[in-house]
């Protein structure tokens, strides 16, 4: 005869066949322990029709783990908004350590912004004096003290009721930050259509190497070139006075540019002693400002040297190795017209032609450089200003 006999809570009863001699019922049968299930085999249903929140499977992800993810993020902005996920999110942010800040605008005062129109308004069209013309007002406006670049972390710079946040704001709650990269919303130069101007400065408590890779203009090259006038070498190389001039203005622009991001790092630098490469660039690809673990520790043992009545650092004495080319050819198609190459370095220094040229720019800028430093080169010193 069946009986049951119940089991764990939320199984169904099983059934159990006990055999008397006589094959009647038995009131108290004697139950085999073979018979029942393994406990350990029963399946406990409690878990599933449990109240409890569902599990966030992030929790099982190590610390280490997460903070990969977020240093793949580093964007601030994108990591401002993880922030507001969990406050397991939120304590681990500060901890990430390769951070990239887009400055989305710059504010300045009414004041400023009408006399930088005006100032521009007249240095239009005024020759090649209004390459360095429009550049110290550039530059001079970008540094008004009044003015705070605003956060990336804005959605709408327009509205008067937004906060604004300086870089070295934003920055401040991350505590191991060892890789800054920061872009201004443009370049500082204020460059004649077709005008190509691109620099790379190395800093540490000042200057300590700079490239600058210039040309009158860019072109396409035809299909069908006249070879006489590819690569112009013998007595059309040689540079006048006129070009030459317009170099130096090229020259001296970049270097105040170059300056002028070196002031803003101060703070930034100061307040992040783990920092260990730092770049400063603009979304123009026009100039970058870039700082290694021992030019970072060299800006903060030795304070900065500000140029008397403007905001930049000043720029010591320089050797200056200057390539020029009419007419230069690269591969791709692209054709460069007045192309300029220029290498600077603390006076005294031997170096005016290595790696560091060579590297500064990717392509096809590079192979620019790789041409213009196989030509003619002219040697310039420069005092400090």
């Amino acid at each position: 005869m069946e009986t049951y006999q119940p089991l764990r809570l939320g199984l169904l009863p099983l059934p159990t066949t006990v055999s008397s001699p006589t094959h009647n019922p038995d009131p108290n049968p004697i139950l085999d322990p073979l018979s029942l299930p393994d406990p350990d085999l029963v399946l406990d249903l409690d878990p599933l029709i449990s109240d409890e929140e569902p599990v966030d499977h992030f929790d099982w992800l190590p610390d280490p783990v997460l903070l990969l993810i977020l240093n793949r993020i580093g964007d601030v902005k994108s990591l401002g908004r993880c922030s507001l996920i969990s406050r397991r999110f939120r304590s681990l942010i500060p901890l990430v350590d390769q951070v990239y800040v887009r400055v989305d605008c710059v504010i300045r005062d009414d004041a400023a912004t009408a006399s930088t129109s005006a100032n521009q308004t007249r240095t239009r069209g005024t020759g090649i004096f209004s390459h360095i013309t429009r550049a110290f007002h550039s530059i001079s406006h970008f540094l008004t003290p009044s003015r705070k670049i605003l956060s990336t972390f804005q959605s709408s710079p327009s509205n008067s009721d937004i906060s604004h946040h300086s870089p070295d704001e934003v920055l401040r709650n991350f505590k191991e930050l060892r890789h800054l990269q920061i872009v201004l919303p443009d370049g500082e130069l204020g460059l004649d259509d077709g005008v190509l101007l691109k620099w790379k400065a190395g800093f540490g408590s000042t200057l300590e190497t700079c490239v600058i890779l210039g040309a009158s203009s860019v072109l396409t090259k035809p299909e069908n070139p006249n070879p006489s006038s590819c690569n112009k070498t013998g007595e059309e190389e040689t540079i006048n006075n006129a070009i030459l001039k317009l170099r130096i203005i090229w020259t001296i622009s970049a270097l105040i540019a170059a300056s002028s991001r070196h002031y803003l790092l101060e703070k930034i630098v100061s307040g992040h002693e783990t920092l260990e490469r730092l770049e400063l660039s603009d979304k123009d690809g026009q100039g970058v400002l870039t700082m290694d673990k021992g030019q970072l520790e060299g800006f903060r043992a030795s304070p900065i040297s500000a140029s008397c009545g403007a905001l930049r650092t000043v720029v010591p004495a320089l050797s200056v190795k200057l390539w020029y080319a009419p007419m230069l050819d690269l591969p791709g198609g692209m054709r460069l017209e007045g192309a300029t190459l220029v290498a600077i370095r603390p006076s005294g220094s031997e170096d005016l032609a290595g790696d560091w040229v060579l590297d500064a720019f990717d392509e096809p800028y590079q192979s620019a450089v790789r041409m213009l430093m196989a030509r003619r080169n002219y040697r310039i010193e420069m005092n400090s200003f």
